[in-house]
């Protein structure tokens, strides 16, 4: 028989689920994994989300205060530097899963979880650009 071992009394007395006809594979699924790729979508649109707000609320006309300007500029900070770090996990795993299972769709999302880190970390950048051309916090 294909996958069953003798019973010898020791703890390698195991069978694979994939030698045995009839059941599926199983594949280790992560939780922290999933909480990463969760994490990555839910920053991204937070902060793509406090930029348009920001760059809207910028222009002169129905321009908003300086110091609400200056504390969606605080909270874009803290939102694109927990995308970096979301994405930063999450590009683990995608390396990992890429490795251990290569497909087209795992290398995109090795490539989108990368795109995400560089632009949460341009945010992060435009960030401290813009408070240091304005002259810092009000």
């Amino acid at each position: 028989m294909l996958g069953v071992m003798e019973n010898t009394g020791d703890l390698s007395d195991t069978v694979t689920t994939e030698d045995v006809p009839g059941q599926k594979k199983q594949n280790r699924q992560w939780i922290f994994a999933d909480f990463a790729r969760k994490g990555v979508w839910a920053a991204l649109a937070l902060s793509l989300l406090i930029f348009a707000v920001y760059l809207s609320g910028s222009i002169p006309d129905p321009g908003f205060s300086d110091t609400i300007l200056f504390l969606l500029l605080r909270l874009l900070q803290y939102a694109s530097l927990l995308l970096c770090a979301f994405s930063l996990f999450a590009l683990g795993f995608s390396v990992h899963r890429l490795v251990y299972r290569p497909c087209i769709r795992n290398g995109l999302s090795l490539c989108f979880y990368f795109l995400t880190g560089l632009l949460g970390a341009g945010f992060a950048m435009l960030n401290s650009v813009i408070i240091a051309a304005s002259g810092g916090n009000l």
